[in-house]
């Protein structure tokens, strides 16, 4: 018989203690292990396979017995062709994985949707046992549709709230959007242009509607609009070209933080100061948006928040089964640093 991996095992592994461990592992370790501690814990995790003991833990919290629970979840990420390597999505899907594992589930896969036919999609789920799926990021109708058919318990998560009832998980892109360019209006930024995507996007049609409430512009709004995909190389090379062939706008509305450390070097390279020249304000607040230089003003999306709801809703559908839609909402908060010009 196979040897259960314990928490003294990972430790000895880890070359912590056991206490490190288990606060790790039950999300209290913060102050007590640094990012990169903590990382080796949960790879430790992830290739042996730990699955907390749900009922001795709750034995220990109460008299009643406990059945030891050990179901499988798929994470299915639409927004990225490789998740782990997108800093937004994979601190969500480490959240969820963080909380599962408390729950004693086992994220057992991850797939991604990103420019995939609903066709390959389908095969790809057709062989999969797993017990309930967590979306994240936009996905369309087609897709998700694929999905509800073949699985009963599904949450989604992201900035886009979906018009399928579903259980969802957000952080209203739309609001979210309103906070960055009210802010951008208060230090007294007059020709504000959006640098992201365009297509059923929650953000773009923030933009839409704050110019033509704001600015009363409407008609002419695509002038304004540097349109890329999500991505730092995309936005380099889209601004890159705005900069040499029309002109610096005065500040910049980027869809998320990549899109925005993608724009700080096009501008860096055409000689430009930020934010003397252009004030840039984004959305997200990933881990490497305080290390940019200048250090990227943005608005903060919870993701540790969103992938931990997004996990105990799933277990909560699978172990109560209401099924009834439920929609949480988490809210953004505004981080000011050193990218936009002071009123």
């Amino acid at each position: 018989m196979e040897k259960k991996t314990t928490l003294k095992d990972i430790a000895e592994r880890a070359s912590v203690s056991i206490s490190t461990v288990s606060r790790v592992i039950n999300g209290g370790a913060s102050k007590v292990a640094s990012p990169e501690v903590q990382e080796k814990i949960w790879q430790i995790v992830r290739e042996t396979n730990y699955v907390p003991n749900s009922a001795a833990q709750a034995l220990k919290r109460s008299t009643t017995p406990h059945k030891t629970i050990t179901k499988t979840i798929a994470c299915v990420c639409s927004r990225s062709s490789n998740m782990q390597e997108d800093p937004f999505f994979s601190e969500i899907s480490r959240a969820v994985e963080e909380e599962l594992l408390k729950h004693g589930y086992l994220m057992k896969l991850s797939l991604s949707t990103f420019n995939t036919a609903s066709s390959v999609l389908e095969a790809s789920l057709a062989s999969e046992t797993v017990d309930g799926i967590i979306l994240l990021g936009r996905i369309d109708a087609k897709q998700i549709k694929i999905i509800k058919n073949k699985f009963k318990h599904v949450v989604y998560t992201g900035l886009n709230k979906l018009p399928e009832p579903m259980d969802q998980v957000i952080c209203n892109g739309y609001e979210t959007s309103i906070i960055a360019l009210d802010h951008l209006d208060k230090i007294n930024e007059k020709t504000i242009y959006y640098l992201g995507e365009t297509k059923n996007e929650v953000r773009y049609k923030a933009y839409q509607d704050w110019m033509a409430a704001n600015r009363q512009i409407s008609a002419n709004l695509r002038e304004y609009v540097i349109e890329t995909p999500f991505s730092s190389q995309k936005a380099y090379e889209a601004l890159k070209l705005h900069l040499e062939t029309v002109g610096t706008p005065s500040a910049l509305f980027c869809g998320n933080d990549l899109t925005a450390l993608g724009a700080i070097k096009a501008i860096r390279e055409q000689g430009l100061k930020i934010p003397e020249d252009i004030s840039i304000i984004s959305i997200d607040d990933i881990e490497m948006a305080q290390f940019s230089s200048p250090m990227l003003s943005t608005v903060k999306v919870p993701m540790h928040h969103l992938g931990k709801l997004s996990a105990r809703l799933l277990v909560e559908r699978i172990e109560q089964g209401n099924d009834l839609p439920v929609t949480i909402e988490v809210p953004p908060m505004l981080i000011l640093r050193e990218s936009c010009r002071i009123k």
